[in-house]
């Protein structure tokens, strides 16, 4: 697949209609868009409220990842036919009014000829304001999603500082745990030696006996 970006990213199309729930995906990339996928269909599905919220989660499992929700849309299907089709001619007017406001930045031939720049330049002042306004919005964004990465970073390593302690203070346990039991071994084989004397001695006194 292609790298996901605000250029190449994935289209889910969600609908409900006559108690049959149906959702649909398709893959975007620079210059084209894929086919759509089905990927689920549900029927007798039934709204028991007639208002409501969205909520909007996902899960990655094992690895981690992004997930960025670029545009959020919700419309009517009220005396809709067709919610497929009825999807289609709405993503081709949108189309065409991204293609007018590109075209707003353009001459037209009378315009041209007149040399008069007026419009085209109130056109692109106004867009570059907005440009101005979202660099500022992406900025705070960007300032907030880096103080949280920093944030994260720092329990992080806390939490490795920790643990690495925590490593070396059973390291410690485990090498005094081993000192002690040679110190036992030792003073085992100091038993043993001295119960070998008091043997031998016990042996070689000619019947008197210790009291041991």
């Amino acid at each position: 697949r292609h790298d996901v970006s605000v250029l190449n990213h994935t289209r889910v199309h969600v609908f409900l209609k006559d108690s049959v729930l149906k959702m649909r995906v398709q893959q975007t990339h620079r210059g084209g868009e894929g086919e759509w996928y089905d990927c689920f269909e549900m029927r007798d599905v039934v709204m028991p409220i007639k208002q409501g919220y969205f909520s909007i989660s996902s899960a990655t499992g094992d690895l981690v990842d992004n997930h960025d929700i670029i545009h959020f849309t919700v419309r009517s299907l009220e005396k809709v036919d067709d919610p497929i089709a009825d999807y289609e001619h709405w993503m081709t007017a949108e189309k065409q009014q991204l293609q007018l406001k590109v075209e707003e930045h353009d001459l037209r031939p009378a315009e041209g000829l007149q040399r008069d720049y007026t419009r085209v330049l109130r056109a692109q002042a106004a867009a570059i304001k907005s440009l101005n306004a979202d660099m500022d919005q992406l900025k705070q964004m960007l300032e907030f999603e880096m103080a949280s990465v920093v944030a994260g970073l720092s329990v992080a390593r806390k939490s490795i500082d920790q643990k690495d302690e925590d490593l070396r203070e059973v390291n410690k346990k485990l090498k005094d745990s081993e000192s002690m039991q040679d110190k036992l071994r030792e003073s085992n084989l100091d038993v043993e030696s001295l119960k070998k004397e008091v043997l031998q001695v016990k042996n070689s006194s000619g019947g008197w006996g210790w009291p041991f």
